[in-house]
């Protein structure tokens, strides 16, 4: 396993990589660790666009470990809302007939930060939480990352 780590506006990323694979990106107090590799390479490029708004779905491959089945099948629904949207847990918990609250649960298991977009996933009324957090550091990371959404969305609509 090896990591890369680039700063963005969010904090420190790593991402962890086997082969040309990410198998987990995460907010990390480690401080940035230059790209060696041209996959590694890659992941910091399209972490750069993704945050200029000139990237709104990584095309990154990635692998799930240590995942459930259940969980494969919530991240599944997650990485498909679309750059900008949100659905609540429970439109995703309907969709694949579960609760809410199981799909709070799979998204804090997330361990591919943006690449499966959990940050997506709001409550009725409100955020929701993020990461485990409910009214913290982390929500108040994926208000951001929700905001920075909709701006380049926005952007994004007027152009095209």
């Amino acid at each position: 396993m090896k990591t890369v780590i680039t700063q963005t506006p969010i904090g420190n990323l790593a991402a962890e990589y086997q082969g040309e694979f990410v198998t987990a990106m995460y907010a990390t107090p480690a401080p940035v660790a230059a790209a060696e590799e041209p996959f590694a390479r890659e992941i910091e490029t399209q972490l750069q666009a993704w945050f200029a708004g000139r990237l709104l779905q990584f095309e990154l491959p990635f692998l799930f470990l240590d995942a459930t089945d259940f969980q494969l099948r919530v991240w599944d629904q997650i990485t498909r809302i679309r750059f900008g949207a949100t659905q609540t847990y429970g439109e995703i918990a309907y969709r694949i007939r579960t609760g809410p609250r199981a799909v709070g649960n799979a998204c804090r298991r997330n361990r591919l930060l943006l690449i499966v977009p959990c940050h997506r996933v709001v409550a009725v009324a409100g955020l929701g939480g993020f990461m485990g957090d409910a009214d913290g550091s982390l929500v108040r990371r994926k208000q951001w990352l929700l905001e920075h959404e909709r701006k380049y969305r926005q952007g994004a609509n007027r152009t095209h």
